[in-house]
């Protein structure tokens, strides 16, 4: 069990440690150093004269170590200079309210708090959802390149215009925070751990699912189980988006499931690039998740379905930046996800489906914002 608790914490401590600073997180990553070396025991080679086996062990695990953790230490901050500098709410009757103006952005002594802004650049914001339309115009005006804002507000019961002038928007990089790059360098890092502490144990790839014979038969079975996933999905969505709106937590999920979208799209990758990277991605979550925790919470839990169920909650707390209820629908695909790993004791249909799955989302969610469909289903689901 803790080899599975050195891949869990691998996971998910060092990033979330990041925002604290440098210090705790070189301490914890000289304890998973340490923790990782004290499991694979190379001092036994060592002692045995097989010298070289020994040093290779140490250094592949700093290696997987170094690729799983690179993002926390090395990620660009994600807080960039703002493009114009203002916070703002709804305004009645119409138009969004400047509530805030900081020192030294673009906006900083040409827009002021209480300036009710009526239209940008001669077209009016939307009577809708007037600051999700600002927020969204200013982000994409002038395609992204610096360029002039002309605002028509109203200040002290006058109707006036105020042009700012405004930098590049922020783009994703390719080492930004939550760029896919970091996502596929850490699911290599976290394949690798995952390799050596089978190895150090004298097990291969077999007992995690994922043995050769049938291979070709697995990778086919995993078709049908697309839209079974698309199934669960949907069956797990629909009680959850009933207590959402018990609680009135759709506005709040509703921006957290956007930003994520937004976040993806902006990363400016195309479908099939997506794609080649969510075969990495997913195949380590599978690996990690079912295929190399499930048989080892098997052992203390005496069950395999409790086994599964719990990898699943751990699986869904992962993804808890997609917002609350995401957790519990993550969960539940991870269950889904872990009863057919144990059905078939077989890793690679799970790892078609998943990645399929990801794929067909994030295409779909492509779509919805070059339509701009994404913008007014997000507009009707928040409160206003």
């Amino acid at each position: 069990m803790a080899e599975a608790a050195l891949v869990l914490v691998t996971v998910f401590v060092p990033a979330n440690l990041a925002a604290l600073g440098r210090t705790p997180l070189a301490v914890v990553t000289v304890l998973l150093a340490l923790w990782g070396v004290a499991l694979l025991r190379p001092w036994t080679e060592w002692r045995a004269g097989q010298w070289g086996r020994a040093v290779a062990q140490v250094l592949l695990y700093l290696l997987a170590l170094g690729a799983s953790t690179g993002s926390s230490w090395f990620m660009e901050p994600s807080q960039l200079p703002a493009r114009l500098g203002v916070t703002h709410a709804r305004a009645t009757p119409a138009g969004a309210r400047i509530t805030a103006v900081t020192p030294g952005q673009p906006a900083d002594g040409r827009l002021e708090v209480g300036d009710r802004i009526l239209s940008l650049d001669g077209a009016p914001l939307s009577s809708t959802n007037p600051e999700e339309d600002l927020r969204t115009r200013v982000r994409e005006a002038g395609g992204g390149a610096s360029t002039d804002l002309r605002f028509t507000l109203e200040r002290a019961g006058e109707v006036r215009e105020v042009t700012v002038p405004v930098g590049p928007a922020r783009n994703a990089r390719l080492f930004q925070p939550g760029a896919m790059t970091w996502l596929c360098l850490r699911a290599l890092g976290m394949s690798l751990l995952v390799a050596l502490l089978l190895w150090r144990n004298g097990q291969g790839l077999a007992q995690v699912g994922l043995g050769r014979e049938g291979l070709g038969k697995e990778l086919l079975l995993g078709l049908p189980a697309i839209p079974a996933t698309y199934a669960v999905h949907i069956a797990a969505s629909l009680p959850l988006a009933a207590i959402a709106a018990l609680f009135k937590l759709a506005g709040k999920e509703t921006l957290a499931r956007k930003e994520v979208a937004t976040a993806l799209v902006d990363m400016g990758l195309s479908v099939p690039v997506f794609a080649a990277a969510m075969v990495l991605v997913t195949g380590f979550e599978e690996l990690a998740f079912r295929g190399f925790l499930v048989p080892r919470l098997r052992v203390v839990l005496d069950n395999w379905y409790a086994a599964v169920l719990v990898s699943a909650a751990l699986f869904g707390l992962g993804h808890v930046y997609e917002g609350t209820l995401a957790v519990f629908q993550t969960a539940a695909l991870g269950a889904w996800f872990g009863f057919v790993f144990l059905y078939r004791t077989r890793l690679p249909s799970v790892m078609v489906a998943h990645a399929a799955f990801n794929t067909l989302n994030f295409a779909l969610m492509l779509w919805l914002q070059r339509s701009g469909l994404l913008e007014k289903l997000t507009s009707q689901l928040t409160p206003q």
